[in-house]
Order: C-alpha cells, then sequence, then structure tokens
C-alpha cells in the first residue's frame, strides 16, 4: 500500500471537509485540521505506486508499517521525520516504532490505528489517530516511558523533526494489514 500526503493552508476552516479522499482508485484517507494552527492535510492511500504517482504533485509514500487499535480517528498525530536519512538510521526507526513503541501505544485507552510511511529518500511520517487529545498526549508519554531494547543503539535513534496534532475532518482509512500485534 502507498499513500500521498498533501499539506495546504486553511483559509477559515469552512469546507475542509469538502477536499475528500474519496479518489477514483484510493483505498481511502483522511483530512486533517491542526489544532490551534492554519495547517492542514490530507493523506490519501493507494493500492500501488502507480496510482499514488498519478495523483500528481504531492509527496508518495510506501506504507512500511500499520497497526490496530480501537480508537476513533477523531484525532491525529503527524510525527515527521525528515530525509534523506541513512538507511541505519532508518532501519533504527522501523526497528524501534515496530517492537518498542506500538506495543506500548497500542495499550493506550484511546488510541486508533497507526500507519508509518516512508519516503523515497527514507523521510518517514508517522500518522496515529486517537479518540481524544488526552490519548495522544498519553501515548506520548508511553512512548517517552519505554526503555530501549536490547541492541538498540540511541545514536541512530535522533528523534522526530516535527510533531503536528489535528483534529480529524474527514476519514476513511483503509483496514491496517499485517498487524503484528
Amino acid at each position: 500500500m502507498y499513500a500521498t500526503v498533501h499539506q495546504f493552508r486553511r483559509s477559515s476552516g469552512d469546507g475542509d471537509e469538502d477536499r475528500g479522499t474519496s479518489r477514483p482508485g484510493s483505498l481511502g484517507g483522511c483530512v486533517l485540521a491542526e489544532i490551534a494552527g492554519a495547517a492542514g492535510a490530507e493523506i490519501t492511500f493507494w493500492p500501488d505506486r502507480d496510482s499514488a504517482a498519478a495523483d500528481g504533485g504531492s509527496a508518495v509514500y510506501q506504507v512500511e508499517f500499520t497497526g490496530t487499535a480501537p480508537g476513533e480517528p477523531r484525532f491525529a498525530q503527524l510525527t515527521w521525520f525528515a530525509g534523506p536519512r541513512r538507511q541505519e538510521v532508518s532501519d533504527a526507526g522501523a526497528r524501534a516504532g515496530r517492537d518498542r513503541i506500538w506495543p506500548a501505544v497500542r495499550e493506550v485507552p484511546g488510541a486508533g490505528n497507526c500507519y508509518a510511511l516512508v519516503g523515497e529518500d527514507n523521510a518517514c511520517l508517522v500518522l496515529g489517530f486517537a479518540d481524544s487529545v488526552e490519548a495522544i498526549e498519553a501515548a506520548q508519554r508511553a512512548v517517552m516511558t519505554t526503555e530501549l531494547l536490547p541492541g538498540e543503539d540511541e545514536a541512530l535513534l535522533p528523534g522526530p523533526d516535527r510533531v503536528d496534532v489535528h483534529r480529524v475532518l474527514h476519514a476513511d482509512l483503509p483496514a491496517p494489514v499485517g498487524d503484528p500485534r
């Protein structure tokens, strides 16, 4: 599965829900509005790279990880890791997310589905949903209190470049696949 990410500036907040994510051939998506800000994001999921690339003018990411949790998608956190990143840094981040961070986050009451998107330059965007801002805050605390796994090298885990919290204006999300739960 692939995803495209369109970032936009909200003018008045009206009509953002109408941006829509039901594009022909897509698997679904979401429209997000930054809390206390004018930024927004539209993420659309596609079955293959060609369909994603045909979306035009937006960043194309491969969905490298999906996780399932029962929280409703009312709020979302976008965690950005800018590229280019060395392959070993990307691999270390993927392992940390899959084996340490997701197991801690999925147990947080109100946590929802998660998608880790990786770009060609190893840029990464983690899209996590929750049913409340409090659940996002609890997930952040859970992440910060996990201990490194044996063999994890802290030097290869520099942390995100940016973290944004959004209200979910529209969500028609594809079911996560290959959840390691």
